[in-house]
C-alpha cells in the first residue's frame, strides 16, 4: 500500500474518544434489543434522546494527523487503543459474573483503561493543543554529521504551524496513553456495585471526573494533580451501569460494597449538572 493510500484509508474516519465497547456497558438488559438503547442527556440542548453508541462519543477525524504527514513515520492511535479498548468490555462482563468482587485482582488493568479514556478525551486533546500553541521552534534546513553542525531557517524562534501543533497533540496524548497511570496507583480505591438497572450508574463524555468542595477544572482544562491531591477530592470512574470505582488521597473504610441509593442519586446528578457535553445513562432521569 502507497504511502497517499494508508494516508487515505486512515483519514477521515469516525473516531471515538468514548470506546464503543465502554459505552455498551451502560445500556440497561432490558433495553438491549433496541436500536438506540442508550439515554443521552445533552447538556447544550438541555433534553433527554435516546442513542446508539455508534451516534455519541465521537468525532469524524478526531484522531487524525495533519494532512501530509507521512503516517509510515508516525505512531496511529489504533495500535495504542486496540489492547484495552479490547480486553476491557472482556473483562468487565467477566467481574460483573460475581458482581465485581474480585475487582481488587484487576486494578492496574482497570486503572490503566481510565487513564486511557482521560488522555484521549476531548479537553485533553483541547490542552495539549494549547501547550503546542505556545511552543517557539526553528526549521532545521541541514545536518552536517561530520562536523556536527545544524542549520536553521531562523535564529529567531516561531510559533509552529497548526499542522504541526495537531501532530504535538496527537503525539503527546499518545504518551499519556502509553505511560500508564501511576499518579492512579498512589490513591486509594474502592468499588460501589448495584443490580438495579432503574437505579444505576452513569457516565459522561469526560469520564472519568473529579467531584469535591473544591473547584474542578474549568471547559478546556483536565483534572490536574493538584485537584487529585485534594483530601476532599473523589475521583469518579463508572465501569458500567453496575459498578463504578471511587478513588480517594485519603483511604476508604470498605473497598468493596452495595452502592446506597443516596449515593447512585448524588453521583447522576452531579455528572448531570457537571458534564461537559453529555451524560449516557441506562435510564431517563
Amino acid at each position: 500500500m502507497s504511502q497517499k493510500q494508508k494516508a487515505r484509508k486512515l483519514h477521515g474516519r469516525k473516531d471515538h474518544w468514548l470506546p464503543q465497547g465502554y459505552m455498551r456497558g451502560f445500556i440497561a438488559p432490558s433495553r438491549s434489543g433496541e436500536d438506540k438503547p442508550l439515554w443521552c442527556y445533552d447538556r447544550y440542548e438541555g433534553k433527554w434522546k435516546t442513542v446508539a453508541t455508534s451516534e455519541i462519543g465521537q468525532g469524524v477525524g478526531f484522531y487524525d494527523y495533519a494532512r501530509g504527514t507521512n503516517y509510515s513515520a508516525v505512531t496511529h492511535p489504533d495500535s495504542v487503543f486496540v489492547r484495552l479498548e479490547n480486553d476491557f468490555p472482556l473483562l468487565r462482563n467477566e467481574l460483573a459474573a460475581n458482581r465485581f468482587e474480585d475487582w481488587e485482582t484487576k486494578k492496574e488493568f482497570l486503572l490503566e483503561f481510565m487513564q486511557m479514556l482521560r488522555a484521549r478525551s476531548p479537553l485533553a486533546i483541547q490542552q495539549h493543543q494549547a501547550e503546542g500553541r505556545k511552543v517557539r521552534a526553528a526549521m532545521v534546513t541541514s545536518v552536517d554529521a561530520v562536523q556536527k553542525k545544524v542549520t536553521v531557517d531562523s535564529l529567531e524562534l516561531r510559533p509552529l504551524p497548526e499542522s504541526k501543533v495537531r501532530n504535538w497533540a496527537i503525539s503527546k496524548m499518545l504518551e499519556d496513553v502509553k505511560v500508564g497511570v501511576s499518579w492512579g496507583s498512589n490513591m486509594h480505591w474502592c468499588l460501589r456495585y448495584t443490580a438495579n438497572e432503574s437505579d444505576p450508574f452513569c457516565t459522561t463524555d469526560q469520564s472519568p471526573v473529579a467531584m469535591g468542595p473544591a473547584p474542578g477544572p474549568a471547559p478546556g482544562e483536565v483534572v490536574s494533580f493538584e485537584l487529585l491531591s485534594q483530601p476532599e477530592t473523589l475521583l469518579i470512574f463508572p465501569l458500567s451501569w453496575q459498578a463504578c470505582m471511587l478513588g480517594s488521597p485519603r483511604e476508604f473504610d470498605v473497598k468493596y460494597d452495595v452502592a446506597t441509593p443516596q449515593l447512585l442519586e448524588r453521583l447522576r446528578n452531579q455528572q448531570k449538572e457537571n458534564c461537559n457535553r453529555f451524560v449516557i445513562s441506562p435510564v431517563r432521569y
